[in-house]
């Protein structure tokens, strides 16, 4: 059967959900055709499936019109919010597609797009963070993995295209079995200290071990270990009531056991950020000595892959089969995750990060990468040592600098409000906007984007003309720069001994080269680019 909102056989074992057919597909009387049709084609092939594989459908079986926003819309009538999801309207117009789908054959559903995607979950939920996870849908009794619409990729990301084939082929390792059957992972919880001591011998007879930390007002809640990706035991430091989980004699034990294998060179260290983290944050706060070869899931991904993401839930999307469970970690977002999914949360990323570093380690061996790696993992030392002991800073020139500039903004700003025809904020994109552009009716400057800027280059253009407005955009680009030299560096945070630091990321940029930002603690500031009248207050020692 073929129409513009289905085609194809309701047998076949992959049942792939778009959204609702676009002008060519109703010229053409098939779904999926046109210029997002030929890159789901080539998605199709480079997965290794065919299109005569596939049952297509839409979930509407109308063209629908879309606002700004993206939501959706029928005949005036909303039937998608972005943010949202379906209105009441959205779902009786989708109500045949659900219907097709249940009396359908598919081992597996392909859902392409928000749309999509949230038909079969019954929410709205990121498809960034949800694609390429294999998952249970009871409304339709059914697996399946969501990916990203193919047309997305003509407007969006070309690189999205990877990301589609990567969950086809995904897709085309489930089609024999209805069922859906996710790794197994033993995630240990609530472990006597003879369990701790019992499984960290293990781990240290394996040679291995992945070790995850999870912080909590700047010092360590839980730690995990996992020296097999099908198990892991999480150590907490604070009971599920916020009191001290272990004895006194008891933590100080789990402290020397623990800081007896992190130091020890002949057991391997893995983890995700290990180098740029972990390993810095353990020395810091702990005086535990990270020693032996790291395993770093994301050095090893950005190495291999440096267009794209590089975090842990985004490389388990691609070499796992994990389903997105990060959102149970963020427990500073939700204070409702309770503390037992916190504890297996913690174990979770060990048994992930584990299973990541040996697929990715084995790309490395077959694609020559091992060099590279090796390179950047033997900066964990002096990013480490970097870490810790930062730069002494002049504060006594720090605080006279600060008086001196915030007179100096003063006095600029007295001189703005004094010529300009209304007080404005010149570090206001849209006060600067209705003074120059609609008040003075200056011609306006326009970005790469095509958007109205007053950004500095706008206003050098005023100021070059020396007309009207020039010497207001002056000194807006004089208040603009003193106010980003207080803000950014003369009001930097130190840390208590008077010292400025960062965090180093070994992995920083596309290229592999190294950046810096904020502490976690929210001190310091990026090391890289400091403004040149700041280095002055930078001294030995």
């Amino acid at each position: 059967m073929t129409s513009p909102y289905e085609e194809g056989d309701p047998s076949s074992r992959l049942l792939v959900l778009a959204e609702a057919p676009a002008r060519v597909e109703m010229r053409l009387g098939r779904p999926l055709v046109g210029p997002s049709g030929d890159v789901f084609n080539d998605c199709l092939h480079s997965a290794g499936l065919i299109r005569k594989q596939c049952y297509i459908l839409n979930v509407w079986q109308e063209p629908v019109e879309k606002d700004k926003r993206g939501n959706c819309y029928l005949n005036g009538e909303c039937l998608w919010y972005r943010g949202k999801g379906y209105t009441a309207a959205g779902l009786d117009a989708a109500a045949p597609t659900l219907d097709r789908i249940r009396s359908s054959s598919a081992s597996v559903i392909l859902p392409m797009g928000q749309q999509a995607m949230g038909l079969l979950t019954g929410d709205e939920r990121p498809m960034m963070k949800w694609r390429g996870s294999p998952l249970w849908s009871d409304i339709i009794d059914r697996k399946f993995i969501p990916t990203i619409h193919p047309a997305a990729t003509l407007h969006g990301t070309y690189l999205w295209r990877y990301l589609i084939i990567a969950d086809m082929e995904k897709v085309k390792g489930e089609l024999e079995d209805r069922e859906l059957i996710l790794p197994k992972r033993n995630l240990l919880i609530r472990p006597t200290y003879a369990d701790f001591y019992h499984y960290i011998q293990k781990c240290r007879e394996a040679g291995r071990v992945c070790t995850d930390i999870e912080v909590m007002n700047h010092q360590v809640s839980c730690f995990s270990l996992s020296c097999d990706p099908a198990e892991a035991m999480t150590i907490p430091l604070l009971s599920p009531s916020g009191a001290d989980y272990w004895t006194e004699e008891d933590e100080v034990c789990v402290w020397r056991e623990y800081a007896s294998l992190m130091s020890d060179p002949s057991v391997m260290k893995i983890n995700q950020n290990i180098v740029g983290f972990d390993a810095p944050f353990l020395f810091m706060q702990c005086n535990i000595h990270t020693k032996g070869f790291l395993g770093d899931p994301m050095i090893a991904q950005h190495i291999m892959y440096p267009d794209f993401n590089k975090g842990l839930d985004f490389i388990a999307s691609i070499h796992t089969r994990e389903p997105y469970w990060k959102d149970d970690g963020k427990i500073w977002k939700n204070p409702n995750i309770d503390w037992e999914t916190f504890q297996r949360y913690c174990g979770r990323d060990a048994c992930v990060a584990l299973e990541a570093w040996d697929v990715l380690s084995k790309e490395m061996t077959d694609g020559g990468y091992w060099p590279t790696y090796n390179r950047t993992a033997r900066l964990a030392g002096p990013l480490t040592y970097m870490t810790a002991h930062g730069l002494a800073v002049d504060r006594e020139g720090l605080a006279s600098t600060k008086a001196r500039l915030e007179v100096s903004i003063a006095t600029k700003e007295a001189e703005l409000t004094a010529i300009s025809q209304w007080d404005f904020n010149p570090t206001s994109p849209k006060q600067c906007q209705q003074y120059f552009y609609d008040t003075l009716g200056l011609p306006p400057y326009k970005n790469q984007m095509g958007g109205v800027t007053t950004d500095d280059k706008a206003m050098s253009r005023i100021v070059r003309k020396a007309g009207v407005g020039a010497k207001e955009a002056k000194l807006v680009q004089e208040i603009r720069a003193l106010k980003k030299l207080k803000g950014t560096y003369i009001d930097v945070e130190l840390d208590q001994d008077s010292r400025l630091r960062c965090s180093w990321n070994p992995r920083g940029t596309w290229t592999g080269r190294l950046s810096s930002s904020q502490t976690l603690m929210g001190t310091g500031m990026n090391l890289q680019n400091l403004h040149p009248e700041f280095k002055g207050f930078i001294v030995a020692g």
